[in-house]
């Protein structure tokens, strides 16, 4: 089931459509789900929405094990204010409100679905996933918001955009947090290198080796068909530990 809410953006004056996917064990229960919050919500689940091929979330969530299913938040992207939101740092022109988009996520949503729907709030059971700008801003959440944010999800990021991310500290533990990066060696030259930086950036700052993966594909498009797959991995990891 696909819900749309209509969210003011109060950090930026801006207004968003959040769409919430619930599996179809929600109707059936009243057991509570981790929450997996996602950006560029437009591409996640229908087609007429997306850019190109949508990720099929709602699909995908569909076949799991009822103990493997959750709630995604997908939060649609700004159009022309993407590039200002998924950038915690200002480059030429663009960037440099991430941490204000953040804030609402952290202060505004997250609160919403926790009152209002069946959520597991914990950090060990909310999630952010992100491809490309949206794996840069969520990989900066992940050590901006460690104590919201246990899970974080980093698919094809561009750290190219903003490498200031790669030289921040985590504002507070991330021992226990989970980080799965993955990119492919064909999607640009500095993929590889930017997702080992993102290693040991976050080794360096604590993350145990058991909560870390970070994975390098041979070959793998920058694209919505390749970000799915992985997703689909990574969501089937997590979910059977």
């Amino acid at each position: 089931m696909l819900i749309l809410h209509h969210f003011q953006i109060p950090q930026l004056n801006r207004h968003r459509t959040i769409r919430v996917y619930l599996p179809p064990s929600y109707q059936k229960g009243d057991r509570r789900y981790s929450v997996i919050y996602m950006h560029d919500g437009q591409n996640l689940f229908e087609k007429h929405t997306a850019f190109g091929r949508p990720w099929h979330i709602g699909k995908m969530i569909d076949k799991m094990p009822i103990r493997k299913q959750a709630i995604v938040v997908g939060i649609d992207n700004g159009g022309v204010d993407r590039m200002q939101e998924y950038a915690p740092f200002k480059r030429g022109h663009h960037g440099g409100q991430g941490d204000p988009y953040l804030q609402f996520i952290v202060e505004n949503l997250k609160p919403f679905m926790d009152q209002n729907y069946r959520t597991l709030a914990s950090p060990d059971h909310t999630w952010m996933v992100g491809s490309s700008l949206g794996g840069l801003i969520t990989f900066h959440a992940g050590l901006r918001f460690p104590h919201v944010f246990g899970k974080i999800g980093v698919l094809s990021p561009a750290f190219w955009f903003n490498p200031q991310v790669l030289q921040q500290g985590p504002n507070g533990p991330v021992s226990e947090n989970k980080f799965y990066l993955v990119g492919s060696r064909t999607e640009s030259r500095g993929m590889a290198p930017g997702l080992q930086n993102g290693y040991w950036k976050l080794k360096n700052a604590g993350v145990r080796d058991e909560n870390l993966k970070v994975i390098i594909r041979e070959k793998g498009g920058h694209n919505e068909a390749f970000w799915a797959r992985e997703f689909k991995k990574m969501h089937l990891e997590w979910m059977s530990n």
